[in-house]
């Protein structure tokens, strides 16, 4: 088989795989949402939850610059965030930036992109330690739209990989939607415990 014919029956395959994944985007671009569209080279997935708090209480916790080490407990094989150093300003500030330290001694970059209290916090990510990750993603992105609906607030997040090329693609998928859903909905719930104070339950959507 020559490498022309190679590339293309790799490249075949890596469609396929994909085609069996769920939608990496689909209905994170929702109209009226304010989600920023995913772009082609981005694995994403979102979860929403409905959280009986005000708008503003339910950003501040979640915008909040010591929070990750209280909501990102880790799930299966992934970290937990031990802790977050190196600050380059307040993180109420687009452009600051931390080193995020995980349990598994890893490290990896967080800036703010934007930060519009109390409907909407984004950030982005790169420089991973883990070199799985590294060599799948070159990058991601976080991005929180909180709305009022009766009774609280219903908050969406979506959370963006930039593959590193068509065929990092194929595993970089399964990750997002084997793993890191879970990992999305262990956080969701650490937050809303330390939100809750009257037994309520967040009601999690699919």
């Amino acid at each position: 088989m020559t490498e022309p014919t190679s590339r293309s029956t790799l490249g075949a395959l890596a469609a396929g795989l994909l085609a069996l994944l769920p939608p990496v985007g689909g209905h994170a671009q929702a109209a009226g949402t304010g989600a920023t569209p995913i772009a082609s080279d981005e694995i994403a997935i979102t979860r929403e939850v409905t959280i009986p708090k005000p708008r503003a209480d339910v950003f501040d916790v979640i915008a909040a610059e010591d929070v990750l080490p209280k909501v990102l407990t880790g799930y299966g094989p992934l970290p937990a965030v031990v802790a977050t150093s190196g600050n380059t300003g307040p993180w109420d500030r687009p452009g600051s930036e931390r080193v995020v330290h995980l349990a598994d001694g890893g490290t990896l970059r967080e800036q703010v992109t934007a930060y519009r209290r109390p409907g909407y916090f984004s950030y982005r990510v790169w420089a991973f330690d883990n070199a799985v990750i590294n060599k799948l993603a070159s990058g991601g992105r976080g991005e929180w739209i909180f709305t009022d609906v009766p009774g609280g607030t219903h908050v969406r997040w979506t959370y963006a990989f930039k593959r590193r090329s068509f065929l990092a693609g194929v595993p970089l998928s399964l990750v997002v939607h084997m793993l890191w859903r879970g990992y999305m909905d262990v956080c969701l719930t650490n937050t809303q415990r330390l939100l809750d104070t009257h037994g309520e339950h967040a009601l999690l959507t699919r």
